[in-house]
């Protein structure tokens, strides 16, 4: 399976598959990273805004950093045929981050 890591308004386990949203648990993660990937996209639930993007650019750069870390993370944990790949489309509008 193919895996994308990726925010959206109100998906609050930011994995999708082909069909779109994974169901929360799938794929199947250890407790502690499950709960750092729902952090993640609470983060970006609580921070990230449409219209003007990160608060800050310091935010915007340490949001992108751990999305990139995650996805090193998820892919450990995957079965042997699956991949996860980090889609960032989040920008900071301020500065076009």
């Amino acid at each position: 399976m193919h895996y994308r890591l990726m925010n959206e308004y109100g998906v609050g386990w930011p994995l999708w598959d082909d069909d779109g949203p994974c169901p929360e648990g799938t794929p199947a993660l250890s407790p502690r990273l499950a709960a750092e990937v729902r952090d993640w996209a609470r983060n970006f639930d609580e921070h990230y805004d449409v219209e003007s993007g990160w608060p800050t650019e310091s935010s915007a750069r340490s949001h992108e950093r751990r999305g990139r870390r995650l996805v090193l993370l998820v892919d450990r944990e995957l079965a042997q045929l699956d991949d996860v790949v980090l889609e960032y489309w989040e920008t900071n509008h301020r500065r076009g981050l």
